[in-house]
């Protein structure tokens, strides 16, 4: 049994790979300095691995981390690399991890989109990274069955602490706007400003005092993954017209439960949801906000009124899931890397 040392599993997505690992190998997490414990936010620390030697692995594998250590390893990535910004690409400790990227013992590059390849690929080409080192290889997601659902409401699903950023506001004007009392929107999220967006002060008031006073809107501002996916399995559609998002994992998150999406043609989302096959993407960038309200709201009413639709658009999510994010398909792609990262050792 070969060992795969990983440097982190905090998200839930990364705890269902690493713990189903590929035939004939185990991921294991190493030692290292837990910088993000001790509050440091320097990107080159929190993005750099030195693997202390307390346990034995044949080949290291990071999220968007690159590694000291000699010895082969594998890194996987969602925006870009090396995850050193603000650090001037000239500064020498970028240019070493460009040149660890080069390096013999660095064994693949994997990209979680096509989105991300294309962010990266020239630019690191140009810089004497090897492109067949580069590989596509989605993140899996889990498959759900679908929930006991209210056959008097229909449920809209919000999920995200970036509330803002993924077009909270818009989807709270279509809920206004659709007017339905049978509807009802239940909302996950710390409603926080984080990054990409910022709100003005009218919106960030229209979010609180439509919440407050809509009794067809439920706000949860905590709750653990677990009840989430209980939410998701519960719910008519999931709604996210984002605006920025290196890898939007609620989407398929949701369609791992078997939802529709409405979301946006932005970053990865288009690899992940089909315009009118298991729901729409909106256009958003430079685009008015009452102009994205009134589109989710249409869609809302198609889904609404014609229950063959919602059904065949649930359907081709999980479908969809099952093609490109599926477990079994992750790891028949990554035990073919690993074993070739491996020949001869």
């Amino acid at each position: 049994m070969r060992v795969i040392g990983i440097s982190n599993k905090t998200r839930y997505w990364q705890h269902y790979a690493f713990s189903n690992p590929p035939e004939g190998y185990r991921y294991s997490r190493m030692a290292d300095v837990p910088w993000h414990v001790l509050k440091v936010s320097n990107q080159f620390l929190a993005h750099t691995k030195l693997f202390h030697p307390l346990k034995k692995a044949d080949i290291f594998h990071t999220y968007n981390s690159v590694v000291v250590n000699h010895r082969p390893w594998v890194i996987e990535v969602e925006s870009y690399l090396p995850r050193y910004k603000p650090m001037a690409e000239s500064h020498p400790l970028f240019k070493w991890g460009l040149k660890r990227l080069r390096s013999n013992e660095c064994k693949a590059l994997v990209y979680t989109s096509e989105n991300t390849s294309r962010l990266n690929r020239d630019r690191l080409i140009a810089q004497g990274v090897d492109p067949a080192k580069m590989h596509v290889i989605y993140r899996a997601i889990e498959q759900y069955l679908p929930g006991e659902k209210d056959n008097d409401r229909f449920t809209i699903l919000f999920a995200g602490n970036g509330f803002y950023r993924k077009g909270g506001v818009e989807l709270l004007k279509a809920f206004q706007r659709l007017g339905r009392k049978d509807a009802r929107l239940v909302i996950v999220s710390t409603l926080e400003v984080d990054w990409g967006i910022t709100p003005s002060a009218e919106d960030i008031a229209y979010t609180e005092k439509t919440i407050a006073e809509d009794d067809r809107i439920t706000l949860h501002r905590g709750m653990s993954h677990a009840a989430l996916l209980q939410e998701m399995r519960k719910a008519h559609v999931f709604v996210s017209t984002t605006f920025a998002d290196p890898f939007n994992n609620t989407v398929l998150e949701a369609m791992g439960a078997q939802l529709p999406v409405i979301s946006s043609n932005v970053s990865s989302i288009p690899e992940m949801v089909e315009h009118e096959g298991n729901g729409w993407l909106l256009t958003v960038t430079d685009r008015r906000s009452d102009a994205i309200a009134d589109h989710i709201a249409g869609h809302l009413r198609q889904l609404m009124d014609d229950p063959a639709l919602l059904q065949r658009m649930s359907a081709r999510s999980l479908a969809i899931t099952r093609e490109k994010f599926d477990l079994r398909v992750r790891n028949r792609r990554m035990l073919e890397l690993y074993d070739k990262a491996l020949e001869g050792k």
